[in-house]
């Protein structure tokens, strides 16, 4: 992302402070996120931000490779980045947009990342740990680190839980060097 995140989350607040009720407000975020999916894609802002294209053709052909029209504020949105060639913020708009979403709902967002696919059963105990620490509802993500050779690193919040076989090598480390020195 090249802006700072509180531009992000700025947008974020706009959009969701024009939703009517809850639900208008997690249908402008899933919005946001079928664009936040489309603008990730490789090559999508060589297309995106186009200097040659009108702003309209190219938020029309965001709305197409996302599969469907955008609601009026979402359209909005992002025919003012489209213009200014700002398409590239829409996937820290969505993810401020889900965090407030949370915020407003009481959850608290957990990021798991794992060196290797998650089953059903190690997802469902990371939740209930999760939910534990965070004292109350989480909101889980997982994505795959390979860099962790193994083991999980769990962020609850601004708590970040290390168990990963590259940070316990890493903590040796430390102590053998501090011991040594």
């Amino acid at each position: 992302m090249d802006r700072p995140l509180g531009t992000a989350r700025r947008y974020a607040a706009a959009i969701l402070d024009l939703a009517a009720d809850a639900a208008g407000a997690e249908a402008q975020v899933a919005e946001l996120e079928r664009a936040a999916e489309v603008v990730r894609a490789p090559g999508a802002r060589l297309i995106l931000d186009d200097p040659r294209a009108a702003t309209a053709d190219r938020v029309a052909a965001l709305e197409r490779a996302a599969g469907g029209a955008f609601g009026t504020h979402t359209r909005s949105l992002l025919t003012m980045l489209a213009a200014r060639r700002r398409l590239a913020d829409v996937p820290a708009i969505a993810e401020a947009a889900r965090e407030e979403i949370d915020e407003r709902a009481g959850a608290t967002q957990v990021r798991v990342s794992a060196a290797s696919e998650l089953g059903a059963t190690e997802r469902a105990g990371l939740e209930a740990q999760a939910t534990k620490i965070a004292g109350g509802q989480v909101r889980m993500s997982y994505d795959i680190d390979a860099s962790l050779v193994g083991g999980v690193t769990l962020r609850v919040g601004d708590r970040m839980i290390d168990g990963s076989v590259k940070g316990r090598l890493a903590r040796m480390r430390e102590r053998i060097l501090s011991a040594a020195g």
